[in-house]
């Protein structure tokens, strides 16, 4: 592991909360600016000590190019460094993985951390998401579930804002749900969010479980760096209640909107301006996730989608 210079101090001492932050970083030029977009996140992050780590296939001549792209956070008081993991075409997303070793060997060995975040190179992260998280896993915990995030992009032809994962609304009456206030927590499919957020008590769970090996973790489906992210999506989740996944999605049930807390930007906004779309990946928009049995409306609809 290669830490900055400038960083290599340690920033514990002085914050209540303390996380590991692991990015998985396959090294394209083009996608640097993403990257550093999403360490800006964390170093926002004013109540907490942030030890940002990528794992990448960088060489060292591109690790060189990745060091520099990260100049500006050299004096943000965040920890940042580097963990190289040697390229193979036969298994071209293993680098996504790099960050399970880090938990277990790292992360859960050392006390002084709090909380472990894994995140897609392109995904920002707030402070504000991290405070949700941190709220509502506690409301939720007697439930057995844990709060999810929703990724969005916005639109650079109707200027709107869509959901990148979500290609149908979810209907409100029919999903299984926890009323906490006027938030409404309830299951939508697919539960996938490129992320997750683990406090030391998840990270042991998450360690003893399938979705920890590359192998085991097939048992769920989808893709190599996929898996390295689903984390709780299809474990342990509570038998009773009829949910289908053990995180729940929140529903402001004043607005109608999901709660804005926890919303996670996907920084290309590939999907949602891609002509056309594949798959209608990116054609929700954000005000048409959550729908009541009861509520009929007109809804904006996404520039390429002239169906119903």
């Amino acid at each position: 592991m290669v830490d900055l210079p400038e960083l290599s101090a340690d920033h514990r001492s002085a914050a209540n909360l303390h996380i590991m932050v692991v990015v998985a970083f396959k090294f394209r030029t083009t996608r640097l600016r993403h990257l550093l977009e999403v360490a800006t996140g964390f170093a926002e992050y004013t109540d907490a000590a942030v030890d940002f780590i990528v794992t990448t296939t960088a060489d060292d001549a591109e690790l060189a190019t990745l060091e520099r792209s990260l100049v500006p956070l050299r004096t943000s008081g965040m920890r940042v460094s580097f963990r190289q993991v040697p390229f193979d075409a036969a298994v071209p997303y293993r680098v996504t993985w790099a960050h399970k070793s880090l938990l277990r060997e790292v992360f859960l060995a050392d006390s002084r951390y709090s909380h472990f975040i894994y995140v897609e190179d392109d995904i920002r992260l707030s402070q504000r998401n991290f405070s949700y998280f941190r709220r509502f896993r506690e409301k939720l915990r007697p439930y057995g579930l844990l709060p999810g995030f929703l990724r969005y992009e916005f639109n650079d032809t109707d200027y709107h804002t869509y959901l990148v994962d979500h290609r149908e609304p979810t209907r409100v009456a029919d999903s299984p749900g926890i009323d906490l206030g006027d938030v409404r927590f309830v299951n939508v499919d697919p539960p996938y969010q490129a992320c997750f957020v683990l406090d030391r008590e998840l990270a042991a769970e998450h360690a003893a479980g399938p979705s920890f090996d590359v192998e085991a973790s097939k048992i769920y489906g989808h893709g190599e760096a996929e898996r390295a992210n689903l984390a709780f999506s299809f474990e342990n989740i509570p038998a009773s209640g009829g949910f289908t996944s053990r995180y729940v999605m929140p529903l402001d049930r004043n607005t109608g909107l999901p709660l804005h807390a926890a919303l996670i930007r996907h920084l290309p906004d590939n999907f949602t301006n891609r002509v056309p779309p594949i798959l209608k990946f990116g054609t929700l928009p954000i005000e048409a996730m959550f729908r009541s049995d009861n509520v009929s409306e007109t809804v904006h609809r996404h520039p390429a989608n002239t169906g119903e």
